[in-house]
């Protein structure tokens, strides 16, 4: 049990420097490629400390990525996103509603994508928050502590936005 959790963490840590990393891409499609990684290492490290969920949302969050990658996510396509990872949600999550805190996360994440700067910062503290509670079940500590500083970075940031705007 032990030997899982230490091997589920490092390779959380793995996707957690990838996520990190991300912030110093600056095209959109190295951006959806980078984090299509991110999100395969950290699928395979949810998965080892048993959050299937967690794996499968992100597995269809590269989906997403992709499609992302050559054209624009229309609502037919967000709505077809949400019904997969509905579909199969309710086929692998084993961990009761706390296993469905992943699947909010991305179907929130895909509906809002393409907002405006502040409302998609409240879609990713709000998800963030979702997938803390998540990694906090499954012993994902790493990424739960990578969790905390988005909330934290993402509200420093719309209070940086808002203070912009009033100038």
């Amino acid at each position: 049990m032990i030997d899982r959790i230490i091997l589920g963490n490092i390779i959380a840590f793995i996707g957690a420097i990838i996520m990190v990393l991300i912030g110093l891409i600056k095209t959109k499609k190295n951006i959806l490629l980078a984090q299509s990684v991110q999100f395969a290492v950290m699928g395979i490290g949810n998965l080892i400390l048993g959050g299937v969920s967690g794996f499968v949302s992100n597995i269809v969050s590269i989906f997403r990525n992709i499609v992302c990658f050559y054209r624009p996510l229309t609502v037919p396509i967000k709505l077809a996103f949400i019904a997969v990872l509905a579909g199969l949600a309710l086929f692998t999550n084993n961990l009761g509603l706390i296993g469905l805190c992943p699947v909010l996360s991305a179907v929130l994440f895909t509906w809002f994508l393409d907002s405006d700067e502040i409302t998609l910062k409240i879609v990713i503290i709000v998800t963030s928050i979702l997938w803390m509670i998540f990694d906090f079940t499954i012993h994902n500590y790493v990424t739960m502590v990578m969790d905390v500083f988005t909330v934290i970075s993402n509200t420093i940031g719309i209070f940086l936005i808002k203070k912009g705007k009033n100038k």
